[in-house]
């Protein structure tokens, strides 16, 4: 009773708070970990209490649905078209480990993983200021960063060492910091992949990935299929050769962007931006090296640089030339924060 009494005040905070239209709380942060559900969900091991209009809670330990972890306090929102969300609330920090913990190796050293729990913090707080009006502050998937729960002790280091410390435009707001695992030698504009309303925080040269051959890849479909998955009448012939990382093709007339491209074929196939492509009169042949939309950090490279020696602060600098690395004290938040 005490614990469901606790999330009902959490839901009512929250809710006024939108309605307010006030800055979300810092330490605490709200995850959407299931959405779209058909069925209201069942859940074992915990008891459900509807807590609102269409808002139901519950809370508890080890608590699992669809084969993932919840964390202690929960809700279920009922959407306008009868379909069902998982909201999860829990403390800020707790969330960063979760991510650095999904989105890089827990393996890799413990300055890597300080690089990805500054640009963690840096994305997450940008999105959270984006939804503020909104009944969650980031998807739990690829959509945002990937989040699971972590009892990683190394994760939750990575979190304190770098409490506070953020990525910055030059206006002072929280830089929505990009990352992708592997930019094949070179990394590219955020605008280039987004459109031009993406802040350039700055391009980076990584030699340790343009020396790798393990990150090549080269996709080949039917000349036919392509055509019917691009809605394209027609394709001639062509053999053209991108010496820049580029983000866009001139395919029949019609400009694709790679990332529509990645969309359509699959993320796995076409893995990045493309060096190559060759049209002959059945086949459709692309070529890459590197693995994902290209902008800010490369994981890879800061594996590499790592292992050079170099500190995450330098690495930061590295990959966000035009960015400011600052240190707010007055927001830095304890691992312990609003927990219990």
């Amino acid at each position: 009773m005490q614990q469901l009494l606790k999330l009902g005040l959490i839901f009512l905070f929250i809710f006024a708070s939108i309605i307010s239209n006030a800055e979300p709380v810092p330490a605490w942060v709200r995850i959407r970990m299931h959405k779209e559900l058909d069925q209201f969900p069942n859940i074992q091991g915990t008891e459900i209490k509807q807590v609102g209009n269409n808002v139901w809670g519950f809370c508890g330990d080890h608590l699992k649905f669809n084969n993932k972890f919840l964390p202690h306090n929960n809700f279920i929102t009922r959407k306008p078209n009868g379909r069902f969300d998982i909201i999860s609330v829990l403390p800020f920090n707790e969330y960063l480990a979760g991510v650095v913990g999904s989105e890089m190796p827990v393996l890799w050293p413990l300055e890597a993983l300080k690089v990805q729990a500054v640009v963690a913090r840096s994305y997450a707080l940008a999105k959270i200021k984006e939804r503020s009006s909104r009944i969650f502050h980031l998807e739990s998937d690829q959509n945002d960063q990937v989040f699971l729960l972590s009892n990683s002790p190394k994760t939750k280091m990575a979190v304190a060492d770098t409490d506070g410390i953020t990525l910055r435009k030059n206006n002072g707001s929280v830089l929505k910091a990009y990352y992708h695992a592997d930019c094949g030698g070179e990394t590219v504009k955020a605008s280039d992949v987004w459109g031009p309303y993406e802040v350039d925080s700055g391009t980076a040269l990584d030699p340790w990935c343009a020396s790798k051959k393990s990150n090549q890849w080269n996709f080949e479909i039917a000349k036919d299929e392509f055509l019917q998955r691009t809605n394209l009448e027609g394709l001639e012939s062509q053999s053209s050769n991108y010496t820049e990382k580029t983000q866009f093709l001139n395919l029949g007339g019609i400009i694709f962007s790679v990332q529509k491209l990645r969309e359509l074929f699959g993320f796995y196939k076409i893995r990045s931006s493309v060096d190559s492509i060759e049209v002959d009169y059945q086949r459709v042949r692309i070529t890459g090296q590197g693995f994902g939309h290209g902008a800010g950090l490369c994981q890879w490279g800061t594996l590499a640089q790592v292992r050079m020696g170099k500190s995450y602060l330098q690495i930061l600098d590295h990959y966000y030339p035009k960015a400011k690395l600052v240190r707010d004290t007055s927001s830095i938040l304890s691992m312990n924060s609003g927990a219990n």
